[in-house]
């Protein structure tokens, strides 16, 4: 353990260039990992005796949490977010989910130390965790930060466990475990955040047999040059429950829901192309079909869909990123092609935060 005792790490946000919605219902997506990181430190403190005596402590100056727990006590609240789970997947409870981050920390330990062999479990539980998370990516803007969240600090913990698997097997035992954090956050998230944050760069995802495959798609100067990402502010409503009213909706009128959900996966296509083939005119056309869908789709409140008519009208277009909003006056990051223009100085953006976050950074990536 005296070997793997200490790791430090990064993690990119994400956001979703086309295809939000649409993904969870087997629609293609696009979507690049954002140089916004997350950085993870865990380190090995006291060996404890008797065995599973030892102690997390958890380190979170982003929203001001500093708390230390038993083993014991992370094991059972990660049984009981499980619990509820598996009672909201099969129908009995209603999707509860909790919008304190540090509860997604707790949970992510408790899935890690859950995953490794019994014998490299029995060996973490002797020893007392340091974790220690600082992180650039809002929350509740739709850029990650939950994904991130997950992926860093299950790998973390694998890590420092001394019980990891070969470097192929590791990433995709850190994907598994990573989604089954962000299905207690989010209900039944695609696996589109988790992945896209562990590989890093710009992708086309499809589902292919029931798994996603992550395609890498070229980057042209114009990604970088052209999109831009603004913060509308937090949404009322988490990303669960949004998607859980989406659910619903596709369950009460399967026909029109379904043809909402397709013209976005049309408009998914039209990017994937523009980015390919070096077109940016194609991309911006794509850009407005996929905000009309989703307001259609009633994920996009009617005070942020009239900032992008204004936006529209002054020759720009932009559309939500992530699961949107049912109603207020934000709903999280907004991804604008303006004609090259600062979005502090398109009419529907000036009083917006514009988001400085570099398109295609890397994945999941060990700095030490």
């Amino acid at each position: 353990m005296a070997d793997t005792g200490s790791v430090r790490l990064s993690v990119p946000g994400k956001v979703i260039l086309m295809g939000e919605h649409a993904a969870v219902y087997g629609r293609p997506a696009v979507v690049a990992a954002v140089d916004l990181r997350l950085e993870v430190e865990a380190s090995l403190g006291e060996r404890i005796r008797p065995l599973g005596r030892g102690r997390v402590t958890l380190d979170l100056a982003d929203i001001d949490v500093l708390e230390e727990s038993t083993w014991q006590e992370v094991e059972a609240f990660t049984d009981d977010a499980r619990r509820r789970w598996r009672a909201y997947e099969a129908g009995c409870e209603p999707f509860r989910s909790d919008r304190e981050q540090a509860s997604l920390v707790r949970i992510a330990v408790g899935e890690a130390l859950a995953s490794l062999t019994p014998a490299a479990s029995a060996r973490l539980r002797e020893w007392s965790l340091d974790l220690r998370l600082r992180s650039a990516i809002p929350v509740g803007a739709g850029l990650g930060s939950s994904a991130a969240a997950a992926v860093g600090v299950v790998a973390a913990v694998r890590a420092v466990s001394g019980g990891i698997d070969s470097a192929d097997q590791e990433l995709a035992a850190v994907e598994n475990v990573a989604l089954e954090v962000e299905r207690r956050q989010h209900g039944f998230p695609s696996g589109i955040d988790t992945g896209t944050v562990l590989r890093g760069g710009v992708v086309l995802v499809r589902r292919t047999g029931g798994a996603l495959r992550f395609d890498d798609l070229p980057r042209p100067d114009w990604l970088r040059l052209e999109i831009g990402i603004v913060d509308s502010g937090a949404p009322d409503q988490t990303t669960g429950a949004v998607v859980t009213i989406v659910r619903r909706r596709y369950e009460e009128d399967s026909e029109r829901v379904g043809a909402v959900l397709d013209r976005i996966a049309a408009a998914v296509e039209s990017f994937r192309v523009a980015v390919v083939t070096d077109q940016p005119p194609v991309a911006v056309t794509s850009v407005a079909a996929a905000h009309r869908a989703l307001v259609d789709l009633g994920v996009v409140p009617p005070a942020v869909a009239e900032r992008i008519a204004r936006v529209e009208a002054a020759g720009g277009v932009a559309k939500i990123s992530g699961a949107g909003a049912l109603d207020g006056e934000s709903a999280g990051a907004l991804v604008c092609m303006l004609g090259g223009r600062d979005a502090r100085t398109v009419e529907g953006l000036s009083d917006l935060v514009a988001v400085d976050a570099p398109i295609g950074g890397d994945g999941l990536r060990f700095e030490d």
